[in-house]
């Protein structure tokens, strides 16, 4: 039996057949070939359902000899490969999901210009046989949770963005000065004058005493009289459009409750991943980053035992710098290259603002690359990569960080 736990490693066929499955939304295609590459038997096309299910069994896998002599192998299409690999695990089957990049560029090297479900399959299983393929990594239950969790949470964050940049465009159609009054649009106090006053200029000129209680009862003396009355000012000398003022407020205040929604939704999710990661004791919190970087950096990467090293870490994580040299072409600049968890990358990126600002060990690599010319965003992508090496060790090892390195036995 091959053991597929640790990251890029290759896998092997060990002797037994391997069956090779096309995956579609709702239909796939099977193909099995012996460890000499013979053809045994395929599927032209199966539906993802309990049927399909038993009827790939019957006319591809038992002929391949079921359970204990085969090996079944696909691509990490989407989400659509998860129900039927689950399925597949739970009748005794073993099998390997691969990087669709692996499968694309072999299926590059054929000669003839032919793509067919039943085609795809049988490279798949073809490729298995190389022993050029690499199995991606499945994550357990615990870590399934979390990170559906954390994705969620930073897909509301995206949703929240996308609705106020939108409704940003609307205030700066009807009082473009408006920004001159208030930093930050849509703060509790100006969520409360857009509900009861609305956001159009003649609106708030003609309530302008209604303007000035709500914003001071709602600003706690945080919003100074004069810079209410320089609201009223420019509402007053506002060069606004005058259409659409009563609907375009309608959709405000409609904005308004939707962002609300979302603030309360990700507020429950924060509330939730810091409580798991208080229940694990992550020790990525020593860090001083919060609880959902914390929980990100664990959901996409656990468990650490899966990286037989720490730069196979940050390979994963797509932080380790591209090389492209040729005849006599020399790179200069080695740009990361991206090719792995793109949320891992994003959460170490964002955890590398708050530890080079925390942490000397941190700061002294920022500062250094600086001072060679980088630019700040290049030097945070320089302390991230370092940020994933000290991450790989305190996560494999379960500590806390330390200013200084643990000492050689």
């Amino acid at each position: 039996m091959n053991d597929f736990r640790f990251y890029d490693r290759p896998v092997f066929a060990m002797g037994r057949n391997v069956v090779g499955i096309d995956i579609g939304k709702n239909r796939h295609s099977a193909f099995a070939v012996s460890p000499q590459g013979e053809k045994i038997a395929s599927l032209a096309s199966f539906t993802s359902d309990q049927e399909g299910v038993e009827r790939l069994e019957a006319e591809t896998l038992k002929p391949a000899g079921g359970p204990r002599r085969v090996l079944f192998a696909m691509e990490a299409t989407g989400h659509y490969w998860m129900a039927l690999y689950h399925e597949l695990v739970r009748r005794g089957y073993q099998g390997v999901v691969l990087n669709p990049i692996q499968t694309h560029g072999e299926a590059r090297t054929r000669i003839r210009k032919t793509k067919t479900d039943q085609r795809d399959a049988e490279g798949i299983a073809r490729f298995i046989l190389t022993g050029k393929a690499h199995a991606a990594r499945i994550p357990d239950e615990e870590t399934t949770e979390l990170r559906i969790l954390v994705r969620r949470r930073h897909q509301l964050l995206q949703m929240k963005g996308d609705i106020e940049r939108s409704a940003q465009s609307l205030t700066d159609r009807l009082f473009p000065e408006y920004d001159r009054c208030l930093s930050k649009p849509f703060l509790s106090s100006a969520r409360a004058m857009i509900r009861a006053v609305g956001l159009s200029p003649r609106e708030i000129v003609k309530q302008e005493d209604l303007t000035r209680e709500v914003l001071a009862r709602v600003g706690r003396a945080r919003l100074k009289p004069e810079r209410i009355e320089g609201l009223i000012q420019h509402a007053r000398d506002s060069i606004g459009i005058r259409q659409a003022g009563q609907v375009i407020d309608d959709e405000l205040r409609a904005t308004i409750d939707l962002i609300e929604d979302f603030e309360l939704q990700i507020a429950e999710l924060d509330w939730e991943l810091e409580r798991r990661m208080t229940e694990r004791a992550s020790p990525l919190l020593s860090l001083g980053i919060g609880p959902a970087l914390a929980a990100t950096i664990h959901a996409e990467s656990d468990p650490a035992s899966d990286f037989p090293s720490a730069r196979q870490y940050a390979a994963y994580a797509g932080l380790e710098p591209s090389t492209f040299d040729s005849g006599e072409l020399r790179g200069t600049r080695t740009p990361i290259s991206k090719r792995g968890s793109p949320h891992l990358r994003r959460a170490l990126y964002q955890a590398a603002f708050s530890v080079y600002l925390k942490h000397d060990y941190f700061h002294r690599i920022y500062r250094r690359f600086r001072k060679t010319g980088h630019k700040h965003t290049d030097a945070l992508v320089i302390v991230a990569r370092r940020l994933a090496l000290v991450a790989w060790r305190m996560l494999k090892d379960n500590r806390p960080f330390a200013k200084r390195p643990p000492q050689r036995n």
